[in-house]
């Protein structure tokens, strides 16, 4: 749970000082999210209890309405850009960099880039214990 809480605070930090760009490793490699143009998606850590995906949202694009189902919660971090997101049963609220949600684990969910330049997003889910052997 530490290093989760890091991440994210170091996530935060990083938010506060970036210009409106695309930032991260991984962004040459991430990989189009299928049926979604615009949207791309990089996995950046896969723990028992958590893992953490960095996405990204050109101008324009929208992710469709989707959820986590193996997720026990979810943390959406907007690092550069502006977005609209919808989450299910509420009012959509735009967000900009710096900004953080959580979401129930397992909620449908939607977004749009509503702004001029790339978005740069950052997701932390967690996972349910292992069962036991």
């Amino acid at each position: 749970m530490k290093t989760l809480v890091l991440c994210v605070g170091a996530v935060a930090l990083m938010a506060s000082g970036t210009a409106a760009q695309v930032v991260g490793k991984g962004a040459e490699t991430a990989r189009p999210v299928a049926g979604d143009p615009g949207i791309s998606s990089h996995q950046i850590l896969d723990r028992p209890d958590y893992r953490v995906l960095r996405d990204y949202a050109e101008p324009g694009a929208t992710r469709r309405m989707h959820a986590h189902k193996d997720a026990t919660f979810h943390v959406f971090t907007l690092v550069t850009g502006r977005l609209r997101v919808t989450i299910e049963g509420q009012e959509p609220v735009e967000v900009g960099a710096g900004d953080v949600l959580h979401l129930n684990g397992g909620v449908n969910h939607t977004f749009t880039n509503i702004g001029t330049v790339p978005a740069t997003i950052v997701e932390v889910f967690g996972k349910a214990p292992a069962a036991p052997r």
